[in-house]
């Protein structure tokens, strides 16, 4: 595994910013982001702890994670990133199914983009396989890469 540097952009947005951004987002949005975390997490083979840790911080800090709950946010993580362990075709599409509902509401893009690019940094660097799943999500939702400095 090849590994980059992590590149801070303006985009990228520290937890309480990221938190303020939420704040008026809903229930699928935390879902996406979830999604999101989780296939950047597994898309070298395994979830590292320090990435879980990553998106607890992360997450559980936004205020439309108090909708679902801790409890149901971890879930929804465990749960994807087990069904990815099954079979990856089948996680993969479900978790991809979860991010697409954000597309055309491009702040929550933007927002989904740099939570997964923390996610990806979270264990030191970004993997090539990491970077590819983020760049496949930006085409996905119509995201500049360029923008969140990939």
């Amino acid at each position: 595994m090849s590994k980059g540097s992590f590149k801070r952009t303006k985009l990228r947005l520290n937890a309480s910013e990221l938190q303020r951004e939420l704040e008026d987002s809903d229930a699928a949005l935390m879902e996406a982001v979830v999604a999101g975390c989780a296939l950047v997490a597994y898309s070298d083979g395994w979830v590292s702890p320090e990435e879980t840790l990553r998106m607890r911080s992360l997450i559980l800090r936004f205020e439309p994670a108090k909708a679902l709950g801790l409890a149901e946010i971890l879930r929804l993580f465990e749960e994807m990133t087990l069904s990815f362990a099954d079979n990856f075709e089948t996680g993969e599409q479900a978790a991809l199914e979860l991010v697409s509902r954000l597309a055309g509401r491009r702040r929550e893009c933007d927002l989904l983009i740099d939570t997964c690019c923390g996610i990806a940094d979270a264990d030191g660097g970004f993997d090539a396989e990491e970077r590819e799943t983020i760049l496949k999500l930006c085409t996905m939702l119509q995201v500049e890469p360029e923008t969140h400095g990939l």
